[in-house]
């Protein structure tokens, strides 16, 4: 493995699990940031509303108690004073809340203190002048309210339920009783409201550390599984590269040429033993559509050898052997012989060059064609010895009783000689073993006298048949 290679390794081995882990501590951050700035003030909101809303309808009871004891005065049923004391005390027991401490009180519009359960010293007093630990003027504030509004919302610093030396924040709700000119108040202290806050929060904080305990296992998890996979994947990968590699190097080093083509007609690969035979390279040959082009430049040929792949692709999965000419890059022909088999989605073809086969087998058929037309030649030359030999004897007994001043005998002479010449063209045949050939217009033919001549150390040397 290159160096390159196992860096990039490395770095996909730490980043993707990185990749995974920090979506979901991003989406754990969303959920922590969404509870402390979302749901916690939205908790506290609505808890104090919840509170509001519940002396609100404490209140309205109380007043609706008023108002059922001045339904009796208005019937003759109790004089005013009795309803009211009656009244009175009534809703100085009344309690409420976890330990039963939380209260209501009553002043009137002046306003002087009514009634208070745990401050019955205040009780008659005039509240006008009354401040709290801020100074503020509570209880002027509750009569502007209700005077205003008819009931509302006030918020002083108060002693603690029945604990006159702890002041702490309160809200109350006030709602006046026109009829009787009083008003009826009670409240939530802060802390309690605060307390419950607190106690939400640590619960949540509990299932807080409990998730994120869940998300560290499940992040440690996650990270060791895809950190196994990965490394799973970088072994098959390499295993896999060496395959390649391998079947690469077998590939380019087997005797033939090797081509792969789609389906599409895209040329995917070529060995260099390809490039070899024929001088194209994948870059001249990007395509089927291409290759046969510049491999069968003849349209007449090039629609044939088209059609015998179509006829071979029909039959798919099967292993087809064509020889065809084709042109080289050089432009020289060569004689190919394809094995090639079509697979669902791709073309494999084998290319092996026989010309130089092609170029053995037509010269032993020349041979076998010149070793016959020879064997015929000696026969004919046979048959035709004798008869010549009956010629030349007759001009011998011609010349003989002929003078050399005849006319006619420079002429027998000529024609003596040439019946000699035959006669020797058909002896020199009857001895033939071995040839050699001579240019003859645009041709060659056998060379009867280098024949007969025997071979010499030249480069024109006879050729054994």
């Amino acid at each position: 493995m290159t160096g390159t290679r196992k860096n990039r390794v490395v770095s996909k081995l730490f980043t993707e699990p990185f990749n995974i882990i920090v979506p979901i501590w991003a989406v754990f951050l969303v959920f922590v940031l969404s509870i402390f700035f979302v749901f916690i003030p939205s908790l506290k909101t609505n808890l104090t509303d919840q509170k509001k809303e519940m002396i609100q309808t404490l209140t309205d009871s109380a007043v609706s108690l008023l108002a059922e004891y001045h339904q009796r005065v208005l019937s003759n049923k109790l004089p005013l004073a009795e309803a009211k004391s009656r009244a009175m005390d009534q809703i100085r027991y009344m309690r409420y809340g976890a330990d039963a401490k939380d209260y209501f009180w009553i002043i009137d519009m002046h306003p002087f203190m009514v009634m208070h359960p745990f401050r019955t010293d205040l009780e008659g007093q005039d509240m006008t002048v009354f401040t709290d630990s801020q100074g503020n003027y509570p209880f002027l504030a509750m009569v502007e309210k209700v005077l205003g509004h008819g009931s509302g919302y006030v918020d002083y610093y108060w002693q603690w339920k029945d604990a006159p030396h702890k002041i702490v924040p309160k809200l109350s709700y006030v709602k006046g009783f026109e009829p009787w000119g009083w008003i009826v108040g009670t409240g939530i202290y802060m802390a309690d409201v605060h307390a419950e806050i607190s106690a939400t929060l640590n619960n949540l904080h509990k299932i807080m550390t409990t998730i994120l305990m869940f998300v560290l296992g499940l992040s440690a998890y996650i990270t060791w599984q895809t950190i196994r996979i990965r490394n799973k994947k970088i072994r098959v990968e390499n295993t896999l590269q060496k395959e390649r590699e391998t079947l690469s190097t077998i590939l380019e080093s087997i005797p033939h040429g090797i081509s792969l083509i789609d389906n599409n007609g895209r040329c995917l690969y070529v060995n260099s033993y390809f490039t070899k035979i024929t001088g194209y390279t994948l870059d001249d040959i990007p395509t089927k559509k291409v290759w046969f082009q510049k491999a069968y430049p003849d349209k007449a040929y090039r629609k044939k050898v088209m059609q015998a792949w179509g006829k071979d692709i029909s039959s798919q999965g099967g292993s087809h052997v064509r020889e065809f000419q084709i042109t080289c890059r050089n432009k020289k022909i060569k004689y190919i012989e394809f094995r090639s088999c079509f697979l669902e989605d791709k073309k494999i073809s084998v290319l092996t060059d026989v010309t130089d086969r092609k170029e053995t087998e037509e010269i032993s058929r020349e041979k076998d064609r010149l070793q016959a037309v020879l064997e015929l030649s000696g026969a004919v030359c046979h048959e035709m010895n004798q008869p010549l030999m009956s010629i030349s004897g007759y001009f011998e007994i011609i010349l003989m009783d002929m003078s050399e001043d005849d006319p006619h005998y420079p002429k027998i002479k000529k024609i003596q000689a040439q019946l000699e010449r035959m006669a020797g063209i058909t002896k020199k045949m009857m001895q033939i073993s071995k040839y050699q050939t001579k240019d003859y217009l645009n041709g060659k033919i056998l060379d009867i006298a280098g024949t007969a001549a025997g071979p010499d150390n030249g480069s024109n040397a006879p050729k054994k048949l």
